[in-house]
């Protein structure tokens, strides 16, 4: 892969992997890092097959930010403090759903904005994340269940 190459892919596909992160990190700044990331790693190691390389850009994107995701998790929970803002006095239900998914697990919260916002099919969602579509499922299950009851502590579902 040559550099030029490299530029109009990513002039092609920027924009698409750039939404794809951030829709999955709610974070433009993760899905800045997740898109540099993604073309280091065409120039360092491109795809041996390249007949749908925006699939693989997508993928190689997802999978960098669920795993920096992971990790700010664990660094999180070993340092043992509450990150977490403090909720307003009347919550903003768009800013109280933001702070609800952004306390789900990486992989819950990929699957909720993949099926629930963003309309696609199990399949489709699943390819995406690269898992099989029973544990898209399960991750579906625990997010829709575990983002109710954050919402009905704060009153705003159930």
């Amino acid at each position: 892969m040559t550099p030029s190459e490299a530029e109009s892919l990513f002039d092609e596909h920027a924009r698409s992997i750039h939404s794809a992160v951030y829709r999955l990190t709610l974070d433009a700044a993760a899905a800045d890092d997740a898109t540099q990331e993604t073309f280091v790693r065409l120039l360092q190691s491109p795809p041996l097959v390249t007949d749908n390389i925006a699939a693989w850009l997508k993928r190689v994107a997802v999978n960098f930010a669920i795993d920096v995701m992971r990790h700010q998790a664990r660094v999180i929970a070993l340092d043992g403090k509450d990150f977490e803002q403090a909720a307003p006095t009347e919550p903003d239900v768009s800013d109280e759903m933001q702070r609800a998914l952004k306390r789900l697990e990486p992989d819950q919260r990929a699957a909720v904005l993949a099926i629930d916002r963003d309309g696609m099919v199990y399949q489709e969602a699943a390819r995406l994340m690269g898992v099989h579509v029973n544990k898209l499922r399960t991750d579906l299950c625990r997010g829709r269940r575990a983002l109710f009851e954050m919402l009905k502590e704060k009153r705003i579902a159930g």
